[in-house]
């Protein structure tokens, strides 16, 4: 059978990487750019091989390669939705190479598409017979999907065909402890050992295996030889908390576990044992504040809220157990636990009939699930039992040597595209065509959503320039637009202001009067209401839109309707202007108005296909409205676009 090698890149297990021996380019029109990427691959410069494909896949298209290269950047990005795109526009173009299956095999496993996973590593297999890595990533899916025996027998292929690296071993132990064969697994991980003695993986692995054992003290040898290796490994650390809590040493636990939250914030279960670890250390306020932290990374996680509410009830905070519990049930209308605990705590707030209410449901649940059980019956359980349970996403956030997607990030919406007037390096600006069209006094408009780049002694002198020009010529509207334009970048609202009404006044046509007023108008609300910079955050699952209260300058009664209204006005002079449709989504997503919001973004969008900012604050308020899959998708194009902060977003949001 002839053998359907890959582009010049080869897959590996457990880690996106690329192998420098690299086989000779063939030569293509696209090369500088194709190079260019693959250089970037090699130093792990994701972002830049990004920038790279998509200039490569610009000026020809049609070349399968570059699909593939593509999703490769995006799947070390962890974006599985784009790179099983990409992957499937390659097979699309060239269905012939084994390794583009495995590929989009793996981005679908992670996308949990296991039926359409397996077929791809089907069809690779059919492909390419003796290709062990093929084994070796059908080997993963299975143990992730249980199928422990399926894992076994495809580490067994790969080992046949002479996979190299200890990672097969790794795969085989883990399916080997599963199903309770613990030599097996423990003479897996030593053979892998010798493969790779400074492994951290897979010594944490064998510590796991030790402490399935109850072998403790094997185990703490394991997970401290471990962090010996590699100081900032947060899974040996965290495995070592769960060690020091076998052991009821909460305090070594507690000291870990601090550690692991330190190098990965994000981690909802570092945090969730924490609590735990608290909680037998009798710290109930310390664990009602880690479990706090967990229901704002994990909104939907029931144990969170319920635990917090019994430390409250603990505590004589009766309202706060009542409000947690009322949000347990509401998550879980079957939880029979839930109701007896609220049925108590009304019984504290003097409410006597929706305790009985409560008490009747809590009865009549206990009797269906004692028949047919399905209770959580989380009251008669150890605290602790659930802390030998629980992974997590162990990943340092290091913005020196971390991955991109794993450092932190703020989620916000990208801020308001304002005009302007000077000169910038080109990223930082984005300029609108306006060549023949109605309602505008140039060619070109420019905008920028960067304030950084404003010249505050520039933008004096042009107000002293355009004063002397409006004295000499007081009905010329476009001097007041720039003079607006300026004062408006000084945050000399009122002053802007007025020359935006003077120019209306003299030119009520002119759409760029109505756009620069409803931004002005904006900023001037945020700094009165705030008198401090306004960040427009968004929580992802629970918004906090801004009420529509009118504030004063001058004559002129501002509101977020008022704004709106401007927009509106530019819109109806010209109705394919994407900067106002993006300004007005971001101004309806500020007040709540996030399906108008979407509206807006899509339009912006659908008059500029390549706004990436659009693209990155529609996914986010998908994101919010619980459409997870279309939110991810625009985060991925968004990515793609050039905004790498997608990434993080997605990271957090779309693969957990």
């Amino acid at each position: 059978m002839v053998q359907a090698r890959s582009f010049y890149l080869r897959l590996v297990v457990y880690s996106w990487t690329v192998v420098c021996s690299l086989q000779p380019l063939s030569a293509q029109p696209d090369l500088n750019f194709k190079q260019s990427a693959i250089t970037h691959l090699r130093k792990g410069e994701f972002i830049e091989a990004l920038e790279n494909l998509n200039l490569a896949i610009q000026k020809d298209p049609t070349q399968a390669e570059l699909y593939y290269l593509r999703g490769y950047t995006k799947s070390s990005l962890e974006d599985y939705l784009g790179a099983e795109q990409d992957f499937t526009r390659s097979i699309d173009l060239s269905p012939y190479l084994a390794d583009v299956f495995t590929s989009r095999a793996i981005a679908r496993s992670q996308l949990s598409n296991f039926t359409g996973a397996m077929e791809d590593f089907s069809r690779a297999l059919e492909m390419d017979t003796a290709n062990p890595e093929i084994y070796l990533n059908r080997a993963r899916t299975n143990l992730f999907l249980k199928k422990y025996y399926s894992s076994i027998i495809d580490c067994n292929k790969a080992i046949q065909l002479k996979f190299p690296g200890e990672i097969v071993y790794i795969i085989r132990a883990s399916a080997e402890q599963n199903i309770k064969r613990y030599s097996g697994a423990i003479d897996d991980l030593n053979k892998a050992l010798k493969i790779n003695p400074a492994s951290a993986a897979c010594l944490s692995q064998r510590g796991l295996v030790w402490l399935d054992m109850n072998e403790v003290d094997s185990a703490l040898l394991d997970f401290n030889r471990a962090v010996a290796i590699d100081s900032n490994n947060t899974f040996a650390i965290f495995n070592l908390a769960l060690a020091c809590t076998k052991k009821s040493d909460f305090h070594c636990a507690l000291t870990h576990l601090d550690k692991v939250i330190r190098l990965s914030p994000y981690n909802a279960y570092a945090y969730y044992n924490r609590a735990i670890v608290l909680i037998n250390l009798d710290d109930k306020k310390g664990a009602i504040r880690d479990f706090t932290l967990v229901s704002k990374l994990e909104p939907r996680n029931i144990i969170s809220y319920y635990y917090r509410s019994k430390l409250k009830a603990d505590l004589h905070d009766y309202q706060g157990a009542l409000e947690d519990l009322d949000k347990t049930i509401g998550l879980l209308p079957d939880f029979a636990d839930a109701y007896y605990e609220r049925y108590e705590i009304k019984i504290r707030l003097k409410d006597r009939q929706g305790a009985k209410e409560d008490y009747t449901m809590a009865l009549r649940l206990g009797e269906r699930n004692r028949v047919h059980p399905d209770s959580l019956a989380l009251g008669n359980k150890d605290y602790l039992q659930g802390l030998t349970k629980l992974s997590g996403d162990f990943e340092e956030m290091n913005t020196q040597t971390g991955k991109l997607q794993n450092q932190r990030v703020d989620v916000q919406l990208i801020p308001l595209f304002h005009l302007f007037q000077g000169r910038s390096d080109f990223d930082k600006l984005r300029l609108y065509d306006a060549y023949q069209k109605p309602f505008y006094h140039s060619h070109i408009v420019t905008l920028t959503n960067h304030p950084e780049i404003i010249n505050d002694s520039l933008c004096r002198q042009e107000v002293i320039g355009l004063t002397r020009l409006i004295d000499s010529v007081p009905s010329n509207a476009e001097n007041y637009y720039h003079r607006a334009v300026s004062n408006g970048a000084l945050r000399n609202f009122n002053n802007s202001l007025a020359d935006f009404q003077s120019a209306i006044q003299n030119d009520s046509n002119f759409v760029l009067f109505y756009f620069g007023r409803a931004n002005i108008r904006y900023e001037l609300i945020q700094v009165i209401i705030s008198q401090e910079e306004q960040k427009n955050e968004i929580t992802i699952g629970w918004g906090t839109p801004k009420a529509n209260t009118p504030v004063h300058s001058g004559q002129m009664e501002h509101t977020y309707d008022a704004v709106i209204a401007d927009y509106d006005a530019a819109l109806k002079r010209d109705p394919e202007f994407p900067f106002a449709h993006y300004n007005r989504g971001f101004v309806n997503s500020t007040m709540g108005n996030y399906l108008a919001a979407v509206e807006d973004f899509t339009k912006a969008i659908q008059f500029r296909p390549n706004f990436a900012e659009a693209y990155y604050n529609r996914g986010l308020i998908y994101l919010l409205l619980n459409e997870n899959r279309k939110g991810c998708e625009d985060l991925s194009r968004a990515g793609e676009l050039g905004i790498s902060e997608a990434y993080k977003v997605m990271k957090r949001y779309c693969y957990k």
